[in-house]
């Protein structure tokens, strides 16, 4: 099983990575994507992939992190000059949040970071909040057919729309919220060959952990709720959902060793 998005560089994780990553592995979790969001944790991100042989990264600057003081000409250089970054992201569009980051500074910023993932000629990891509509998938269309929305939680309708424009959709432990509905009938949607798990760690633990720091292990808890509204056994989820991800990041089956 694959934990395809966390970021083991905050401190919650980063000053226990050993022993969360010793957990995870009890939990059935063996390779790990942790995965960028600001120019301040760029380089510890790949230094923690460059130390782990199960652990690759991606770079990218969040949306509401404009402001960061990114370089992107020394962004466009890091993936030649290290094998584990495999992705962009995660990048994209977080109108919830206009309030600090204005949606103009925002689209800059994601059309600068989907220029760099064509020309790096990697995938992109994306962060679409309060945002979907035409003109976002014409978008992201213009640069790239291969991405991912991450830490989905919008209507089956738009799931509906991402899976019909050909992308990836990944589910959180928010799965497992009481309140969650639509979005465990998202989880019975999604087509075998385009779902993925992640803990986005350390944000959204799952139940039976949520209000706690969350942590690569847990995304079994995630595969679990999704197996209960699937009607599937999690080895066959862990299957399609590892497959996905090696497809989805071809960089990353050349640099991780399956298990």
């Amino acid at each position: 099983m694959i934990d395809s998005h966390c970021h083991l560089f905050y401190e919650e994780i980063f000053n226990d990575l050993d022993n969360k990553l010793n957990f995870a592995y009890s939990m059935g979790v063996t390779n790990f994507l942790t995965v960028g969001t600001d120019n301040k944790h760029m380089r510890q991100n790949i230094d923690i992939a460059n130390k782990y042989s199960n652990i690759v990264c991606s770079i990218g600057i969040h949306p509401t992190e404009y402001n960061c003081g990114y370089d992107i000409e020394e962004m466009r250089k890091l993936p030649a000059q290290h094998n584990k970054i495999v992705a962009i992201g995660e990048v994209g569009l977080d109108y919830h949040y206009i309030d600090l980051a204005p949606k103009d500074k925002q689209l800059l910023l994601f059309e600068e970071m989907l220029q760099l993932a064509k020309d790096t000629n990697l995938p992109v990891i994306l962060h679409c909040r309060e945002c979907f509509n035409d003109d976002l998938f014409k978008l992201i269309k213009k640069y790239t057919n291969n991405a991912v929305f991450h830490c989905f939680t919008d209507t089956l309708d738009n799931a509906k729309k991402v899976i019909d424009e050909g992308f990836y959709l990944s589910l959180t432990g928010i799965v497992t919220f009481k309140n969650s509905g639509e979005l465990r009938e998202v989880a019975k949607y999604v087509p075998d060959d385009r779902l993925l798990i992640e803990t986005d760690s350390p944000y959204l633990a799952p139940i039976p952990h949520r209000g706690k720091s969350n942590e690569p292990g847990f995304v079994r808890h995630v595969a679990e709720c999704i197996c209960e509204q699937r009607k599937c056994t999690l080895k066959h989820l862990s299957d399609i959902t590892d497959e996905n991800f090696y497809r989805l990041f071809p960089k990353a089956e050349i640099m991780l060793e399956r298990k």
